[in-house]
């Protein structure tokens, strides 16, 4: 066997190798580079968005406890005004009852006192007969 150096065929490999690396390089590596440098970018943006995202977290967070804290504030407030509604009704039924009673009681002694006005009439009238009865019974413990 016997082996040449072919300057020629030397030559022609090296065309075919720098065709081969123009042919890749157009077809293969470009489109491989393109996208690998649009996927940097991807996730560059996205990071930064997620970045935002986390300041707008953060914000929204902020608001939320804000809002939990007007509520609670509110919610202390509707119930202290509850608190003093029902505390003012409460009053206003005790003095209601308590102006009844007291009408109730002054009409009672009232009529008491007309009871008694008439009871003292009829024992005034009756008191002859009782002087009567009184001295029969005294004259009988005599004897």
């Amino acid at each position: 066997m016997n082996i040449e150096l072919s300057l020629e065929l030397m030559l022609l490999v090296f065309c075919l190798f720098l065709l081969c690396i123009v042919l890749l390089n157009q077809w293969l590596y470009k489109p491989i580079l393109n996208f690998i440098d649009a996927r940097d970018k991807m996730i560059k943006d996205d990071l930064e968005s997620s970045s935002n995202n986390d300041s707008e977290i953060v914000e929204i967070q902020n608001k939320i406890n804000n809002i939990l804290e007007d509520a609670k504030k509110e919610a202390m407030l509707i119930k202290e005004q509850a608190q003093l509604q029902s505390k003012a009704d409460y009053d206003k039924k005790i003095d209601d009852v308590k102006a009844n009673n007291e009408k109730e009681l002054m009409s009672f002694v009232e009529s008491l006192n007309k009871e008694k006005d008439i009871l003292k009439q009829e024992l005034l009238y009756k008191m002859p007969e009782f002087k009567d009865v009184l001295n029969s019974k005294l004259k009988q413990m005599q004897l």
